[in-house]
């Protein structure tokens, strides 16, 4: 899903990067503290995105325009890193850049210079700050899959042991995060918009004339029918509905409408229901790909619904929200499985 430009990207960081090692560029107290404010910098330059944020100042927004470019950038473009260092600097600084904190915290993490996290100029930088914290946060075991809170806390280690804290802000990080990459983001600048609808924007990409196709069966065919009423909906990491939704969100709530239940996570739902041959896949199933986030190999990092006619309908990024595609373009990264949640139907 990424384009090649950003996978250039990519490989000049990590280069140049590689430079600043071998150059010795290694703070004096044994810390990377240099290599990592090069890779941000060049980072920052290569996902750069921009935008208003309703309910936040303009100094807020575009404190949360530089947490997002650096996150995404970091992370090889990850929206759920993004939204856990949005949740973190929400909860630690309300987005502002304070200069004074508990003891030596400073910046929109609070970040301690006396722990590690760099020099008092550096954790001021805002982009210096996103790309440590993001550093630590790819450094937890089990990131992905922990609850993003819990994920939060093992970075910063706040005196809330649970990450409750940072639990209530959650939400309100991913409406930032997709308001942001919505407003600022040039399709491809960070991983976003796979491009490729399947019929006119104004319609969420469904071509004119598509009609669930005869035989196809009444659950299968409702899971269709809600799938459908969602088009053109935000998407927001974590969402389930009725508003927004991410892609295993409106999977998980499509399927909910006939009575089964799907786990909200991708990787659960590759093994849910029964495996199906793509030869003979049906309206309704599930179609699990890559993605561009997917966590391991082998486990899926995007899902949709087929709609028939090689169609398939998703919540596709920030970019497109809620969508359909054609099935070459979604499965163009690879296809994982498709599963039919209802069998016996």
């Amino acid at each position: 899903m990424r384009g090649a430009a950003m996978a250039a990207a990519a490989l000049l960081a990590a280069f140049l990067v590689g430079l600043v090692v071998l150059a010795g560029g290694v703070t004096g107290d044994g810390s990377a503290g240099s290599v990592i404010l090069t890779a941000a910098q060049i980072a920052a330059t290569t996902c750069a995105v921009s935008g208003p944020v309703t309910g936040l100042s303009a100094a807020q927004a575009a404190n949360a325009d530089l947490i997002v470019s650096a996150a995404m950038a970091a992370s090889a473009e990850s929206a759920q890193a993004a939204q856990i260092a949005v949740m973190t600097a929400v909860t630690e600084s309300g987005l502002r850049n304070l200069d004074h904190g508990d003891r030596d915290s400073l910046g929109l993490f609070q970040q301690r210079p006396s722990q590690g996290w760099g020099t008092p100029a550096q954790v001021m930088d805002p982009t210096y700050a996103t790309d440590a914290f993001i550093g630590r946060l790819l450094a937890v075991p089990g990131w992905q899959s922990d609850r993003p809170w819990v994920a939060a806390q093992a970075v910063q280690r706040s005196k809330y042991a649970d990450g409750s804290n940072y639990q209530p802000n959650w939400v309100a990080a991913g409406r930032i995060v997709s308001a942001v990459l919505v407003e600022g983001d040039s399709p491809g600048a960070c991983g976003q918009g796979t491009g490729g609808l399947a019929g006119p924007a104004s319609a969420g990409g469904l071509p004119a004339g598509y009609e669930i196709p005869a035989g196809t069966p009444p659950e299968h065919a409702a899971v269709v029918m809600y799938a459908l009423s969602q088009l053109a909906k935000p998407y927001v990491w974590g969402a389930s509905g009725p508003s927004s939704f991410d892609c295993s969100g409106l999977t998980m709530a499509a399927w909910a409408r006939v009575g089964v239940h799907l786990e909200h996570y991708t990787g659960d739902q590759q093994d849910e229901g029964q495996p199906v041959s793509p030869a003979a896949t049906e309206p309704g199933d599930l179609v699990l790909t890559p993605g561009s986030d997917s966590p391991a190999p082998g486990v899926a990092g995007h899902v949709g619904i087929y709609l028939g006619d090689s169609l398939v309908i998703s919540a596709i990024d920030p970019a497109y929200g809620v969508a359909v595609q054609s099935w070459s373009t979604f499965v163009s990264g690879g296809l994982i499985a498709v599963r039919d949640p209802a069998p016996g139907e």
